[in-house]
Parts: structure tokens; sequence; C-alpha cells
């Protein structure tokens, strides 16, 4: 029996929202065309800083918004990231997470299935964020990240 009702959870206990810093590495960096693509998963790449990362980093957040101010480079100086509740990301197809994965960034700004480990990392977990919906046709996932 098919239901009358669609389940939603994107945004979902999305506080805090945090603002920070753009990191300004090469292919690092967050634009509004980055976000109008939906490659928004993002790390902490430096001191109340947030960037793309490298394939493999742990997740932080999703950047929602840039601000319009930007640097001589043309980068945006801030950033607004979600860093809570169930967030909808983009997932890099050659490496898909599935429902009840953990995900990791890919550097590109998508998430893709959290790399094995045999010991946690030092600190903590390598890894943030746990699948609990996947959309094959638009390559999202919704991730909660706590």
């Amino acid at each position: 029996m098919a239901s009358q009702f669609v389940v939603d959870n994107q945004g979902v206990g999305m506080y805090p929202t945090l603002s920070m810093k753009v990191d300004t590495s090469a292919d690092r960096d967050f634009s509004q065309t980055d976000l109008d693509a939906n490659l928004t998963a993002g790390v902490v790449s430096d001191s109340n800083e947030a960037g793309m990362g490298a394939a493999g980093d742990k997740l932080f957040g999703k950047v929602v918004a840039v601000s319009a101010e930007t640097d001589a480079n043309g980068i945006p100086l801030t950033c607004t990231v979600q860093a809570g509740g169930v967030a909808r990301f983009k997932y890099n197809t050659a490496a898909a997470p599935d429902l009840n994965q953990m995900v990791e960034v890919d550097g590109a700004g998508k998430v893709r299935v959290a790399s094995a480990v045999d010991a946690f990392a030092p600190g903590g977990h390598k890894m943030r964020g746990v699948v609990i919906a996947r959309d094959t046709t638009n390559e999202t996932v919704d991730v909660w990240l706590g």
C-alpha cells in the first residue's frame, strides 16, 4: 500500500550553525558556485575555518552560505556551516555510501563512504555522520551529523 506521506528530514535539527572563515588554500575554498552545484561537504581546515579538505578527511558539516564579501582573489571571507542535524549532500559515485554507513569528504565538496580504519585515530573517531536516506536519482544522501 502506497503512503500518502513523503519523508524528508533535510534540515531537521540543523542548529547550531557556525560562522567560520573560508579556507583560502587552492581548491579547498567554497564559493557561491560550489553551493549552487550542491558541493557543500566541509571540514575544519584551521582555527574557526572551513574548507573542502582532502579526500578521506573527516566531515564536519554542510556549508549553507558564503559571504558576498571576498578577498583579492574572489574567495568569500566567511561562510555559515550547519554542524548538526540532518544535512543533504551530493555523493561521489565512485565510492557511494549506503544506508547506515559513515561518510567522509571526497575533497571536492561531496561525501563518500568512509574508508576502513583498523583503529580509532588519536583524538577520536575518524568518521562523522551516518547515512539515513539515499536518493540514487539525484545522487544525494541525507546524513545525520549528530
